[in-house]
């Protein structure tokens, strides 16, 4: 009996010393995670540069440097030939070329991705020349999965654009509702965040930068990866950039960029980011500037008190058989507006 009972304290011993091993090795475990940004400048060009190929170009660079995500902008009646070249990656539901497409996808591989939403700005200013009621630009929401278990909020943006005093309110306005969709799915469902895209506006500039640093910053409390790695974690003094003489666009704190901010048991932190010029053969920029490359790890957050397990609500999203609809309405927006703008027009051509 003796020896029974001995037996099971030594087996218990085991299975709680294993225990113990398996759990320090969960919460030493560190997930990798490569993204790019990129306005991959998917316009009509007109007998100008060579879009298609500029596409695959950008997709070549892809897959060479091995992202694990992928986030664009101005990706429109050229998307085929971006997607075609990244082989083996999954993206989301193209809305198609403009005007009724937003420009706005994720490309991943091998990630599930979840619960794809696109949300149009509501306010956008200009029409000559700026252009932005043009086209339905906005938010792409979706929840990736990373790894097994393992649930990312991601928010690929296109915001207003120019430096004018109605394109500055309304970015302001595109940055307000954006920030209003990021803290109420991160009271609902506590995830990792990752937000990107193209900002059209810099931290560093004040003049335009549409109170940036108080929606992000302040009300999300995100992190901005340039400016952790490469300013010292400084959101106010831009000084020692300033001083290098160094063209900010696409070199530093430009409109390109990614925010984060840890969520759902898992700590997230930047570890790697830089800004680099997809060129062709010709050495010529393929996409509208240069693009975001940001290394994220994701560890185990040992204080983390929450719930975790399965997520709620979530669903592949499949591209509706009415999509096209979409593409025909904005014909209609886009008539009614240069009419209603016809002498901006005359103006602008003459």
């Amino acid at each position: 009996m003796k020896i029974k009972q001995l037996m099971c304290v030594v087996m218990c011993v085991v299975l709680m010393l294993s225990c113990f091993a398996f759990s320090s090795s969960a919460q030493d475990e560190v997930i990798t995670l490569k993204a790019i940004n990129c306005n991959v400048a998917g316009l009509p060009s007109f007998g100008g540069s060579d879009v298609r190929g500029n596409q695959r170009v950008i997709g070549d660079y892809i897959i060479k440097n091995d992202f694990d995500i992928v986030a664009v902008q101005e990706d429109f009646g050229y998307h085929k030939h971006l997607r075609n070249s990244l082989e083996g990656y999954i993206s989301t539901n193209h809305t198609g070329a403009i005007p009724g497409g937003d420009g706005l996808n994720f490309f991943t591989k091998d990630m599930t991705i979840y619960n794809e939403t696109r949300v149009q700005w509501n306010d956008s200013y200009g029409v000559v020349p700026e252009g932005d009621r043009l086209t339905p630009k906005g938010i792409l929401y979706a929840v990736i999965e990373i790894a097994p278990g393992v649930y990312v909020d991601f928010y690929d943006i296109h915001a207003d654009a120019f430096e004018t005093e109605g394109s500055i309110a309304a970015r302001e306005s595109n940055y307000k509702q954006l920030t209003t969709m990021i803290c109420d799915n991160y009271e609902k469902y506590d995830r990792p965040i990752i937000v990107t895209g193209d900002f059209n506006a810099y931290t560093h500039d004040v003049g335009y930068n549409s109170n940036m640093l108080y929606y992000f910053q302040e009300l999300c409390g995100l992190k901005d990866a340039w400016i952790e790695l490469h300013n010292g974690g400084d959101y106010e003094d831009f000084s020692e950039w300033y001083a290098t003489g160094m063209e900010d666009w696409g070199n530093w704190d430009s409109v390109e960029k990614f925010m984060y901010k840890d969520g759902g048991g898992y700590k997230l932190e930047a570890v790697d980011f830089r800004y680099n010029y997809i060129k062709d053969e010709a050495g010529n920029n393929v996409s509208d500037h240069a693009a975001a490359e940001c290394t994220f790890n994701f560890t185990v957050d040992p204080d983390y008190t929450g719930e975790t397990g399965e997520q709620p609500e979530l669903k592949v999203v499949e591209k509706s058989p009415f999509a096209w609809l979409r593409q025909v309405k904005w014909v209609f927006v886009v008539f009614y507006i240069f009419f209603s703008n016809f002498n901006e027009f005359i103006a602008m051509i003459s």
